[in-house]
């Protein structure tokens, strides 16, 4: 399986990202990832742990993914 990011949603620092992938047997499906951007010693990184405060930011991202994913109004795009 490939995959390539085709479309970015964030909210402050939590970003969900659609991705395009074909399967081995050429079939073509999307799938969606979340992450949470942190900074640790000057240096960024991401995480796909969130604790509370993150979980309205979350479904936000989340939830606008899916009115994509199935054709509903897109938003704003992040790249």
């Amino acid at each position: 399986m490939t995959g390539e990011p085709e479309k970015k949603f964030a909210a402050g620092m939590i970003r969900a990202t659609v991705w395009k992938n074909t399967a081995k047997n050429g079939n073509e499906f999307k799938s969606v990832s979340v992450t949470k951007s942190y900074q640790k010693d000057g240096e960024w990184k991401n995480s796909n742990s969130f604790g509370a405060q993150d979980l309205d930011k979350a479904i936000q991202v989340l939830q606008e993914a899916k009115a994509y994913l199935v054709g509903g109004v897109e938003e704003e795009q992040v790249v």
